[in-house]
């Protein structure tokens, strides 16, 4: 590949895209699905305590929280972890059944790779991009249906919570604050943003966090910006969500940052 970035990351309020070189992982387990695309014909290899063992295989889907380890024989691998909460992660582990692991057909992966590449040899592509080349990785596995617009009392809810991501306000007081009923509000939110507002805190935590990080913040600094109690919460989540610590995510050439879902 003739290459403007060595490495990205795209990052929404449900989901994020890592594009770039990933090494072997430890087995281990995350609280996000997993889908994982070789950028090239040497594939991956994803392994589990109890099986399966895939080698060399294009890409694979991993369930939420099912241990695995994770090696890249080539040089590039584009890696989407999706909030399990989220509608979408809901209809793709749909497909997973019965299994936690499984490989993605080469014939599907040969279709995607171009949308990843892109992301990496452009220098102007950017978060529509991304956005695309997701879409058609997701929507080759599940129908994702496009979610309503943004409802301005939704809207203001998640800028009150962006705002005071050190100390989160609770459904009471943002249904309040909008003039409508906390029932309503949880409603709302999840049928916008594909989430509940607790797991939609979360994820703004974890992006700001790493957003800091990915701007050269120490760990501390980046865990108090974003509202976890330290840097051992931050990095305690990050694994949570990821598999990773957040130094795994540094450096990186270019971040990308959504202010809603995707559409």
């Amino acid at each position: 590949m003739n290459l403007e970035r060595q490495s990205a990351v795209f990052v929404w309020t449900d989901r994020a895209l890592f594009v770039g070189d990933r090494s072997e992982t430890s087995l281990h387990s995350h609280h996000a699905l997993e889908l994982c695309i070789a950028l090239d014909d040497l594939g991956i290899d994803v392994s589990a305590p109890d099986g399966p063992d895939l080698r060399g295989s294009p890409g694979a889907m991993v369930r939420a929280g099912a241990s695995h380890r994770l090696a890249i024989p080539g040089p590039k691998v584009a890696v989407l972890y999706l909030d399990p909460q989220s509608e979408v992660a809901a209809s793709l582990q749909r497909w997973l059944e019965p299994d936690d692991i499984r490989g993605l057909p080469d014939a599907v992966v040969r279709d995607l790779r171009g949308g990843f590449r892109n992301l990496l040899e452009s220098a102007d592509s950017s978060l529509p991009d991304a956005e695309a080349a997701c879409a058609s990785l997701i929507g080759s596995f599940t129908e994702e249906a496009p979610r309503p617009s943004v409802h301005w009392r939704v809207r203001k809810a998640m800028e009150r919570i962006e705002r005071e991501l050190d100390d989160p306000p609770n459904l009471e007081s943002l249904a309040n604050d909008i003039g409508i009923s906390p029932s309503r509000l949880r409603h709302m939110f999840k049928e916008q943003t594909g989430l509940p507002i607790s797991r939609y805190v979360l994820w703004m935590r974890l992006r700001a966090a790493l957003l800091e990080a990915l701007e050269g913040a120490s760990m501390a600094e980046s865990a108090q910006e974003a509202g976890f109690s330290d840097a051992a919460h931050f990095t305690r989540t990050c694994r949570q969500m990821f598999g990773l610590p957040p130094t795994a995510f540094t450096p990186v050439d270019s971040v990308f940052v959504a202010q809603q879902p995707p559409p």
